[in-house]
């Protein structure tokens, strides 16, 4: 089984202030687990069960759990679960109801006690699936998450906004995120040349959201967990899940709604970028958004050094080309691991070159020109489709409907 190269990553959660447990049904051999956050969410936790009990009903011959976190709320949140869970017929509860300090009471520690609590629950091959306490699932969202993870080893789902939400946004929220979509469409272009990935077909996406996701459990333990994050815990498990040479597929296959609110129960996350977006003249773009040069450095740098791993000496020869003899050394001069997604987080780290620097959406309008010029200088391989966007008033290209492979 593969391991982190450091164990510093089993970190243990931190104690919470108060935990209650309640527990219906089966509670031993589950296929699947769904894990769910929640903080003040009594107006939309009931819903959002629905909506797993449909996708759960749909996913017949399979025992599917949820396991729903109830953190620092100061509402019914408890109460409305509670309710909903006793009504059901087959399909197994788990609701923790805790208080951690304030510091540490973020979505991510709440997320990360729930994927732990489901790995209790599985069976040996089973797997977890995370969603929010705002979100709907689609009815094959369960099925479609086991179906992919076949082909890989986290699926990352496609996060919509919920079309009756979404046309109550202010306009500038469509107009800001035109220009980001264009910029991620061709960006993600880019990449499937550079870099393609016979396990993520299109049509990708690239967002790795608490939203929807799914991994298996022995990948969650053999990674060490999700990391004790209090924001941002999605993203960095996917990393993780990368730096350990597991596969990630970006799909369309699994699909969910998500609020559209503007005042979220965390600074960041969507509703702190879609209120950006309404308020500020420049928001900042998406995280994995950068410069066209730097764009195509990291990923075809990463595309060749993939294809001739572990061969230390090409390696070697590519790198001076690439970023220069200096860092080359310095990220060579001991051994690379076992792990080729590691090694690469290593030259990343130390490479100058391949510094992130957030871009902000005139970003986006003045480089676009610059990568669809690159894009069409070279003859294309097969156009990846693209996953929908977020919200349906943003343009999306020709060919996001095609189905994934």
């Amino acid at each position: 089984m593969r391991g982190d190269p450091s164990s510093s990553v089993h970190a243990r959660l931190p104690d919470p202030d108060r935990i209650a447990w309640r527990h219906l049904g089966q509670m031993a051999g589950w296929d699947a687990a769904i894990v769910i956050p929640a903080r003040d969410e009594e107006r939309r936790v009931r819903a959002c069960l629905d909506a797993a009990g449909i996708a759960i009903r749909a996913a017949r011959g399979v025992c599917v759990g949820i396991v729903l976190v109830v953190n620092n709320s100061r509402d019914a949140t408890v109460a409305a679960a509670f309710d909903w869970a006793a009504a059901q017929y087959g399909v197994p509860f788990v609701l923790i109801d805790c208080a951690f300090a304030e510091a540490e009471a973020g979505v991510g520690v709440a997320r990360r006690l729930g994927m732990d609590t489901a790995c209790e629950h599985l069976a040996p091959h089973g797997a977890i699936l995370t969603t929010d306490a705002d979100t709907l699932v689609r009815e094959d969202w369960v099925i479609g998450n086991l179906t992919e993870l076949r082909h890989a080893d986290l699926i990352c789902g496609t996060v919509l906004g919920r079309a009756d939400e979404a046309s109550a946004l202010p306009p500038a929220i469509a107009a800001h995120g035109s220009a980001e979509w264009d910029y991620l469409t061709a960006s993600i272009e880019l990449v499937a040349r550079l870099d393609p990935q016979p396990h993520d077909p299109a049509p990708a996406h690239h967002n790795a959201a608490g939203a929807s996701m799914a991994v298996p459990k022995h990948v969650y333990e053999a990674v060490g967990g999700l990391p004790m994050l209090t924001l941002s815990e999605d993203r960095a498990f996917a990393k993780r899940v990368e730096d350990h040479d597991y596969r990630i597929r970006f799909s369309a296959a699994a699909i969910v709604e998500t609020s559209c609110r503007m005042t979220g129960r965390t600074e960041g996350g969507m509703a702190g970028a879609l209120r950006a977006r309404a308020l500020e003249h420049d928001p900042f773009a998406d995280e994995w958004l950068e410069a066209t040069d730097t764009l195509a450095l990291r990923h075809g740098l990463r595309g060749r050094l993939r294809a001739v791993w572990p061969d230390g000496d090409v390696m070697q020869r590519i790198l001076v080309e690439e970023i220069g003899i200096l860092h080359a050394d310095l990220i060579l001069s001991r051994p690379p691991g076992p792990y080729f997604g590691a090694f690469f987080a290593t030259v990343e780290q130390r490479s100058r070159r391949l510094l992130r620097d957030r871009m902000r959406l005139s970003d986006c309008r003045r480089e676009l020109p610059k990568l669809r010029k690159m894009l069409a200088r070279d003859a294309p391989v097969a156009r990846p489709g693209f996953a929908p966007s977020p919200f349906p008033d943003t343009p999306t290209p020709v060919g996001r409907d095609e189905p994934a492979q």
